[in-house]
């Protein structure tokens, strides 16, 4: 039965990865990456490598979708640039908290920060 779950759950992000590319970036989506970077951040402070591994894994598969929108969308180069060192940096968190490496995960964590500033300096929300 397992066998069967994976290949749907394939399909289901594959079709919500398209789906979001050719759609206007959800503000609910957004919200959800300001929250989860939010709990990051506090997670990080904390100390607590589950939690900020489960929070840069689920920062990094919005950030997937975020980057499938800007791939759509050739008029929008610093958006893709900026989606992709977010993903990036959500790797390299998810690496530098396996390590206990929290000073780097938290100086990651900021840049990340940094990096949606300077997209939404880019793409005003109206």
């Amino acid at each position: 039965m397992r066998k069967l779950f994976i290949p749907l759950g394939v399909l289901c992000l594959a079709i919500g990865v398209a789906h979001a590319a050719n759609a206007v970036l959800d503000m609910d989506l957004m919200q959800n990456v300001e929250d989860v970077n939010k709990s990051l951040a506090s997670n990080i402070a904390l100390r607590d490598a589950a939690a900020s591994t489960k929070d840069a894994q689920e920062l990094h598969e919005l950030f997937k979708t975020v980057e499938g929108h800007y791939l759509a969308k050739p008029d929008a180069p610093d958006g893709l640039e900026l989606s992709r060192k977010s993903l990036t940096l959500t790797r390299k968190i998810q690496d530098q908290v396996s390590g206990k490496d929290f000073d780097g995960a938290s100086d990651s964590a900021t840049e990340l920060s940094r990096t949606c500033r300077a997209c939404h300096t880019f793409y005003k929300q109206s």
